[in-house]
């Protein structure tokens, strides 16, 4: 394994060792297994070989009220929901922004460190966001990062249009959650499951189908579906049999007798990964494991048990990261 260079790909990072407590609950961990803060995260690096990690922003739990508020508003009428969402998404632009100029200024501190920042329709619709997309690009962040479940916004909402098209003429990827969410239809962590009640009303934001529009109409914009393992892992191969543009990550790895993934639900068995990959391509994977939010190494021993070749391990594992990102 130490002939192989790693680099994850899809991590998140808090700011102080309190922010990491309460956005990643974990009942009865000691302070010193946390490595969500970055110079935990570096140590961690350095213990298990990890060259570079690409830290996507996003609002940290303790935030994210407002954004809850915003999932509950898509029964009311038309005019009424998008007032009560602007007056919502005021509040969480600031937080976004204030995430973002710290990851940007984090990559700077930790080069091994690679930022994205997150933007959505509340930075003030369309024309906040492509300010947004150059601020962040012109301090150092290498791509940009999309949650249509957390946010609520479905991502071939023409609104997010113009945010693309910077993207596309900056050479700035655009990695994107695309499993269940607001919680996950089916929540199970190896070794003890924790069932969740399925929830029957959950709008699918994130679903890969809601990204055909996009990569047709930016053909040259790479597109990182996160989370290739869980739900509608199909749609993903329909997607990427159409559109090369389309690229996906590991994170949350995949279904065997020793890892339960984080959303189970129509999850792709660790014995079918092979032939996806190379039905996808392998030029097309991205290693990643949504660290700290759920253990990497388990994660890492998958990828390196799974019947590849060395040469597409170490694409998927590395070269893929560094093609995309540009690192």
């Amino acid at each position: 394994m130490a002939d192989f260079e790693i680099i994850d790909a899809h991590v998140h990072m808090a700011r102080t060792p309190e922010e990491e407590r309460k956005w990643w609950l974990f009942p009865g961990r000691q302070d010193c297994d946390r490595y969500g803060v970055p110079e935990k995260a570096v140590e961690y690096m350095k213990r298990e070989g990890i060259s570079k990690m690409v830290v996507a922003t996003l609002l940290p739990r303790q935030d994210r009220g407002p954004l809850n508020e915003k999932a509950k508003l898509a029964s009311l009428p038309g005019k009424q929901q998008r007032e009560q969402a602007k007056k919502l998404g005021e509040q969480v632009a600031p937080i976004m922004r204030e995430m973002n100029e710290w990851g940007c200024k984090l990559s700077k501190r930790f080069p091994q460190l690679v930022a994205l920042s997150c933007i959505s329709p509340d930075l003030g619709g369309a024309e906040g966001m492509v300010k947004e997309v150059e601020l962040r690009a012109s301090q150092g962040a290498r791509g940009i990062k999309l949650h249509p479940g957390m946010f609520s916004f479905f991502p071939d909402d023409e609104v997010m249009f113009p945010a693309y098209e910077k993207c596309q003429a900056l050479g700035l990827p655009v990695m994107a959650d695309s499993g269940a969410w607001p919680t996950p239809h089916i929540l199970a962590e190896f070794p003890s499951p924790v069932a969740v009640p399925v929830q029957h009303d959950v709008i699918d934001y994130g679903e890969p189908k809601n990204w055909a529009k996009v990569a047709k109409a930016f053909p040259r914009l790479k597109i990182v579906l996160a989370h290739l393992g869980s739900a509608w892992w199909d749609e993903r191969v329909e997607l990427a049999q159409k559109y090369p543009n389309v690229y996906f990550d590991t994170s949350q790895g995949f279904s065997a007798p020793d890892l339960i993934p984080h959303s189970p639900h129509r999850g792709l068995a660790e014995a079918d990964v092979p032939r996806i990959f190379r039905k996808i391509g392998v030029d097309r994977i991205l290693y990643g494991t949504d660290f700290p939010a759920l253990a990497s190494q388990p994660q890492l021993e998958q990828m390196m048990r799974i019947p590849l070749t060395d040469e597409e391990k170490q694409k998927i594992l590395a070269q893929n990261a560094k093609r995309v990102y540009g690192i």
